[in-house]
């Protein structure tokens, strides 16, 4: 992987046209005022903010990132952004276009359209791994030692697997939404994908499906049908299934009192928890622990 500072948009294109990265790039730079930067072509990509704010603009879409949040870019597309906060650290990583083909092409297999990043080109919430992998790639970015460079290139292999992954994924599941031109099902399936994104990062909260529908951007009865239909299950259940499954995690690892991950993971009432998680694992919490 490359370590490169971000300086004009030349360094994507400087012929014109659609750039091809023959390593990986990680693009970085920190801003000390606001500032604008012209838009240029993308190769397949994620566009981070590692401190600060910013508006950017994807094929004339507007999206607002921060630390918490990220953005996948597919080839092609046009990005411009504006800085809009002094001290803000912004990173571009663009992969290796070739791996990203050939990769693609192997999890693929007979899937249509496999070049194709369009479902998932929005904004993603950012986790703590993810977040992990982007500090390490600029802290060891900068080495010459060899393994540092083998590492390096470990880590974005393994984010650019877990995109392709996710785009196969998108595709199997975009179909199932009951609509027959493309456009219409590809803006539906990332209203969704974002709704969705947003409940399991913030499971932990007290939830009403209008907050999500609003996120989707539509009304509660057609966003509750579609999600449904796209993801097999309601953002209630889903809400629960991510719920239980922190607690399990929490009971196996953490030193936190039965009632302390109860409060943890949304509930207040330790009764429903406990009758919550027992009719999903088949045991108490407690029992669960000692398990």
């Amino acid at each position: 992987m490359k370590l490169l500072q971000l300086q004009s948009r030349e360094q994507f294109h400087p012929q014109g046209g659609i750039p091809s990265f023959e390593d990986h790039c990680l693009f970085i730079k920190k801003f000390d005022k606001p500032a604008h930067f012209p838009e240029h072509y993308t190769g397949l990509g994620v566009v981070a903010i590692i401190k600060g704010k910013g508006h950017f603009f994807v094929n004339d879409e507007k999206i607002c990132l921060d630390e918490n949040a990220f953005c996948v870019v597919n080839r092609g597309s046009r990005l411009s952004f504006d800085i809009i906060e002094e001290g803000t650290f912004l990173s571009l990583l663009y992969f290796d276009s070739k791996l990203s083909a050939l990769l693609s092409q192997s999890l693929f297999h007979q899937e249509l359209e496999p070049q194709d990043f369009t479902l998932i080109e929005h904004i993603h919430f950012m986790n703590a791994s993810l977040k992990n992998h982007f500090n390490l790639l600029i802290d060891l970015g900068g080495s010459c030692a060899s393994f540092h460079h083998l590492k390096t290139d470990m880590l974005v292999r393994s984010i650019l697997e877990d995109i392709i992954s996710e785009n196969l994924n998108a595709i199997r599941t975009s179909r199932k939404i009951p609509v027959v031109k493309r456009t219409t099902r590809v803006d539906l399936y990332k209203r969704l994908s974002m709704a969705r994104g947003w409940l399991e990062q913030h499971y932990y909260h007290p939830i009403q499906i209008e907050q999500l529908a609003n996120i989707a951007m539509l009304n509660s009865e057609h966003f509750l049908r579609l999600f449904k239909k796209a993801f097999g299950i309601t953002p209630h259940q889903l809400l629960i299934n991510l719920r239980i499954q922190k607690a399990k995690s929490l009971l196996e690892g953490a030193d936190l009192s039965i009632a302390e991950i109860c409060h943890k993971v949304g509930y207040e009432s330790i009764s429903s928890f406990s009758g919550l998680f027992k009719q999903k694992t088949g045991y108490t919490p407690s029992q669960y622990r000692k398990k």
